[in-house]
């Protein structure tokens, strides 16, 4: 495997994790000389009742845990348990098969 190097002015500047999209569509327009489609202004915010399950946060935004319900967290509660339960009996289902491998052979 090979790097190759390549000199160029238009870098991106970003900040973390985030990209400024317009930015880059902006220089990437100008440098190639295409047309580029505007910048559409921000969707308005849908009602509470048809929030997505995704949204996208605010820099400097804290993020908040989702609300669950009592049933949801049962149903957690109970998996996790089915899960921790189905470990621990593959530990002794794994450390029965090495002892009898190891008294029978």
């Amino acid at each position: 495997m090979q790097t190759i190097y390549y000199k160029t002015s238009s870098f991106i500047r970003h900040e973390g994790n985030l990209v400024d999209l317009a930015a880059y569509r902006q220089k990437l327009s100008a440098v190639s000389g295409d047309w580029a489609p505007a910048v559409q202004a921000p969707l308005p915010e849908p009602a509470p009742e048809e929030r997505p399950a995704l949204r996208l946060l605010e820099p400097g935004e804290a993020p908040r845990p989702p609300h669950r319900g009592r049933a949801a967290r049962r149903r957690v509660r109970r998996l996790s348990l089915a899960l921790d339960l189905c470990a621990s009996l593959a530990v002794v289902v794994l450390t029965l098969s090495a002892a009898a491998s190891f008294l029978l052979f």
